[in-house]
């Protein structure tokens, strides 16, 4: 069987490959290939300037990669400054990036826990070589150092600071309900800490003390959330700092890096507890409903499905209705706690977002609760006195959401579906039959829209009149 290919011989100018990472790539080189997770072997070299040019001299100075991954993401030695360690993080292939650990030593302690976050390298079927690995780091008394947390994604940034209308923010305040109360005292823990910010206390202490994981210092515009996976104590995080509701903004750190939320938290049989008394080897809808009562509702299983399959049982965790509960059954009983977030249709809006707001203005299909700070814009946009457009700029900042339109399921689904290209709907192909059709901007077919003027609007209705005809308010 093929062995690892190790080339650690010479770093690039101006660093310097550390001792132990000689010294472990050494006895890589003598493993099976596959024994230790999916890739190649161990090469010493500089960081390409094709991932960032912006960053590439910062990087190419302060790192260099010694591990790529199939996906052609890889793994840096990244000097931080000062006297803290080397520290190991991912340049991610589709420009994501984080800190994996804060030194080389705390690296090769979670390659050999298969705790690394990076599914290459904490394959199952790659647990005889960590076990040896694990045993090569004891033999040669391998410690980790104690080291401040580095922050990669923010370290990135360099002096690039948060703009100064970007204001801090702190996640709302929650007053519980009785049904925190009737949590198991491990479930509840989890709820306690759903909503808050990724740097509070209480966060830090949960996942670091009582999990035993890595809490990730931020996310940023390339990697929006992160998950802490903890199997053994059947509990699974999302932080996150893109929380589509308006009592949770994004929280800005540096420029283009974030201070996330916990965002969703799914809980396992491996909790060791029921969860409202539902039995996790419940083997029918019917058996919950003994427990929960009649389903909240039914949902078909997948988004390009309609016929409502899967039953689900919701709980408000908190009396502002923030956060929620949710057990669900389809075939076998799941539990996620989450914050109520909208879902996004329109994330990066232009001319055609302006056009259709425009135009569920007049048809009512606006839900114009939702933007209490901006009556007389509404009222002008219903009487054609102001664009869609306009609305768009001053009350949707982070672009048009789901909940921004009428809370009816069979509408909601079908904006899902026609803003996000399924089952033969999209916004766009609807568009190009009315206004004909151009290369946009990044050479995909858009139509030939530049202003969402009423001219405009009045030219589609005919065709959303149509599409939209069970929901329209006379």
């Amino acid at each position: 069987m093929p062995k690892y290919s190790v080339n650690l011989s010479a770093a690039p100018e101006g660093h310097e490959v550390p001792p132990l990472l000689q010294k472990v790539g050494e006895w890589v080189g003598t493993q099976a290939h596959g024994t230790l997770g999916w890739f190649d072997g161990l090469l010493a070299e500089a960081v390409p300037e094709e991932w960032d040019p912006a960053k590439a001299d910062r990087l190419r100075a302060s790192a260099f990669s010694f591990l790529h991954l199939p996906d052609g993401s890889l793994l840096l030695l990244v000097k931080p400054g000062g006297k803290a360690p080397a520290a190991v993080a991912l340049l991610g292939s589709e420009g994501e990036t984080r800190t994996v650990a804060n030194s080389l030593e705390e690296f090769l302690a979670l390659w050999s826990q298969g705790e690394t976050d990076i599914s290459e390298l904490d394959d199952e079927e790659a647990g005889s070589g960590r076990e040896a690995l694990a045993a090569w780091l004891k033999k040669h008394k391998v410690k980790a150092p104690k080291a401040k947390e580095f922050d990669f994604s923010a370290w990135l940034d360099g002096d690039a600071k948060a703009s100064a209308t970007q204001q801090p923010a702190s996640a709302p305040t929650f007053t519980p309900t009785e049904v925190m109360a009737k949590l198991g005292p491990k479930t509840r823990q989890v709820a306690s800490v759903l909503g808050r910010r990724g740097d509070s206390p209480e966060v830090i202490a949960y996942v670091t003390e009582v999990l035993g994981k890595k809490l990730p210092a931020s996310t940023s515009e390339n990697n929006d959330s992160v998950n802490v996976s903890a199997p053994k104590h059947g509990v699974e995080l999302v932080l996150s700092h893109d929380i589509l509701h308006d009592a949770f903004p994004p929280i800005p750190k540096t420029a283009r890096s974030f201070i996330p939320y916990v965002s969703t938290a799914w809980v396992r049989p491996a909790i060791g507890e029921n969860v409202l008394g539902v039995p996790w080897k419940a083997k029918s809808e019917e058996e919950v409903s003994k427990v929960l009562g009649p389903p909240t509702g039914r949902r078909a299983g997948f988004t390009d499905e309609d016929e409502p399959t899967v039953a689900y049982w919701v709980h408000a965790l908190d009396s502002a209705g923030y956060l929620e509960l949710e057990v669900e059954f389809d075939d076998s009983v799941s539990v996620t706690l989450t914050v109520r977030g909208s879902g996004d249709l329109a994330r990066y809006p232009d001319v055609t977002t302006g056009l259709f707001v425009g135009y569920a203005v007049t048809r009512g299909l606006l839900d114009t609760s939702r933007f209490p700070a901006h009556p007389a814009l509404l009222t002008r946009i219903a009487r054609r006195e102001a664009q869609g457009s306009e609305l768009v700029k001053q009350a949707m900042p982070r672009g048009l959401w789901a909940n921004h339109l009428r809370d009816e399921p069979a509408l909601q689904t079908l904006l899902w579906r026609w803003f996000h290209n399924m089952n033969d709907l999209w916004i766009t192909k609807d568009l190009i039959k009315v206004f004909g059709k151009r290369a946009g901007k990044y050479g995909h077919d858009a139509p030939k829209l530049d202003d969402d003027t009423w001219d405009a609007v009045d030219k589609a209705a005919p065709l959303l009149d149509k599409r939209f005809a069970a929901f329209i308010q006379k």
